[in-house]
C-alpha cells in the first residue's frame, strides 16, 4: 500500500525527534537494540508481500466487482467517513479476537513483544498473519469499493502511530472518542487490570461500547511486554515463537480433542496435565526485568551501522521491485532476511555473529556484482561494503581487547 510506504520517512523522522526529546527532558524511551528489532520486524512484514502472495489483497481484487447489497459512491466525503468507521468496527473485533484466540495471537504477539513503548514500537508487526481480511469482506458485500476500504486500512494503521509514546499525557474529551497515547498504553501494559483492554484502533468508542475500556491510572504504572518474554532479539524467532509454543503444547496434549483445541482456546490455556509434565516459565511482574544482553559499544555501534544501511536498502527494494527479476527480487529480498537475522546475532552478543557477517558480505557482493543496478545506486552499494568489510577487519582484529562478542547474561531492571 502506497501510503504506508509514502509514510515511512515521516515513522523515521518522528522515532528520532522522540528520542531527542527524551533524551533533553531526561526520560529516554528508546534502547538501540530492541528498536532495531521493531523496525526490523516491520521492514520484514512489508518486503514479505513481495514474495508471498497476500491472501486477502487477491480474494479483495477477486471480489471487487462482485455481488454487492447497495450502490454506494465511489467518491465523496460520505464514503470515506463511512468506510473508516465500518473498517475501525472490523478492526477492533479482529483485534480482540487476536487477543482471545491462540491461532490470532501467535501472528499479533509480535506487536506486544516489545518491552519498550515508543514510536518504534508501532512499526513492530507480524509477518504471518494470512487471515485478518475475512473480518473486511463483508463491507465489499454491503457496497463499499474495495479501493476505498483498503486505503481506510492503510490510514487506520498510520493514525496508530503516533499513539505509541510515553510522552503525550491525557488529552481531555479526545479520551472519551479516539484512541490516544493514554488509552494504547493501557492495550500494551501487561498489567493484570490493563490485559485485553482497549483495541480500537483510531475510535476508543467500541471499546466503551463493548465493555473492554480500561482508563489508564495513575497510581497503576504501565508495564509492557508479555507474561511469557521473548527474550530475544531475533525477528523470526519473534514471529514464531507462540506457534511454537502451541505445537509443542499440540504434541504433547494427551486427547485428539486438546490438540486441536489448543489452537482456538484463549492465550495461557494448556491442555491438562502439561503444566505438571511440561511447565511453561512465566513472568511475574514483581520480577519482571528487561532482557539487555551486555554487548560492548563497537559492537553496537556496527550493528546499528548495518541496521541503518539494511532498512534504506529494504525501502528501496519496496520502491524499485517492479523493475526487478522475479530470480533477483528472490535473492534480494532473502538476503535482506538474512541480514535482519544477522544483525540480531550481534545485538545479542551471539559468538557466531562474525561468521554470519562474513557470510552475508559475500552475498552481498555477488547481488551487487549481477543485479540491475542504476550506476549511483551500485557504486553506494560498493562503497556499503568497503566500509563494512574494513569495520569487521577491525573488529575481528581488537576481538579479544573489546570482547566480540559474547552470549548475554544480564537482563536490567526496569529503571
Amino acid at each position: 500500500m502506497k501510503i504506508i510506504l509514502y509514510a515511512i520517512p515521516v515513522f523515521i523522522f518522528l522515532i528520532l525527534a522522540e528520542w531527542l526529546y527524551g533524551l533533553a527532558r531526561g526520560r529516554n524511551t528508546y534502547r538501540v537494540a530492541d528498536t532495531i528489532t521493531s523496525i526490523s520486524l516491520g521492514s520484514i512484514s512489508r518486503l514479505r508481500g513481495l514474495v508471498f502472495l497476500g491472501l486477502g489483497a487477491w480474494f479483495y481484487e477477486t471480489e471487487a466487482g462482485g455481488y454487492h447489497l447497495f450502490d454506494l459512491p465511489d467518491q465523496g466525503i460520505g464514503i470515506w467517513i463511512f468506510a473508516l468507521l465500518a473498517y475501525d468496527f472490523s478492526y477492533y473485533w479482529f483485534h480482540r479476537i487476536s487477543h482471545e484466540v491462540n491461532l490470532f495471537w501467535a501472528a499479533h504477539v509480535v506487536h506486544h513483544q516489545s518491552e519498550d513503548y515508543n514510536l518504534g514500537t508501532a512499526l513492530r508487526q507480524s509477518g504471518s498473519g494470512l487471515f485478518g481480511f475475512i473480518f473486511y469482506v463483508p463491507w465489499l458485500y454491503v457496497g463499499i469499493p474495495a479501493e476505498i476500504l483498503i486505503s481506510s486500512g492503510a490510514i487506520n494503521l498510520v493514525y496508530q502511530f503516533w499513539v505509541h509514546t510515553q510522552h503525550v499525557p491525557k488529552l481531555g474529551p479526545l479520551e472519551h472518542v479516539f484512541v490516544t497515547a493514554s488509552n494504547h498504553r493501557v492495550h500494551h501494559a501487561q498489567n493484570r487490570i490493563y490485559i485485553d483492554r482497549n483495541y480500537g484502533g483510531i475510535f476508543i468508542i467500541w471499546d466503551r461500547l463493548f465493555g473492554s475500556f480500561q482508563e489508564e491510572l495513575p497510581d497503576e504504572p504501565c508495564i509492557y511486554g508479555i507474561r511469557k518474554p521473548l527474550r530475544s532479539y531475533n525477528p523470526f524467532w519473534a514471529n514464531i515463537q507462540v506457534y511454537w509454543s502451541i505445537l509443542l503444547d499440540s504434541w504433547h496434549a494427551k486427547s485428539w480433542q486438546d490438540r486441536i483445541r489448543v489452537w482456538f482456546k484463549g492465550p495461557g490455556w494448556r491442555p491438562a496435565g502439561l503444566d505438571q509434565t511440561h511447565p511453561v516459565e512465566r513472568t511475574l511482574l514483581q520480577d519482571f526485568r528487561k532482557f539487555d544482553p551486555v554487548v560492548p559499544v563497537p559492537v553496537r555501534i556496527y550493528a546499528f551501522y548495518q541496521f541503518f544501511c539494511t532498512t534504506l536498502a529494504a525501502t528501496g527494494m519496496l520502491i524499485v521491485a517492479d523493475s526487478w527479476d522475479t530470480t533477483s527480487l528472490f535473492f534480494g529480498v532473502g538476503l535482506l532476511f538474512f541480514s535482519f537475522y544477522t544483525q540480531s546475532a550481534w545485538t545479542e552478543g551471539r559468538v557466531y555473529a562474525r561468521w554470519l557477517e562474513w557470510l552475508k558480505l559475500g552475498l552481498a557482493a555477488m547481488l551487487v556484482a549481477t543485479s540491475p543496478l542504476n550506476p549511483v545506486i551500485e557504486y553506494t552499494c560498493w562503497i556499503y561494503l568497503l566500509t563494512s568489510v574494513l569495520f569487521l577487519s577491525w573488529l575481528s582484529v581488537k576481538e579479544g581487547k573489546i570482547g566480540v562478542p559474547r552470549q548475554p547474561s544480564c537482563y536490567k531492571v526496569e529503571p
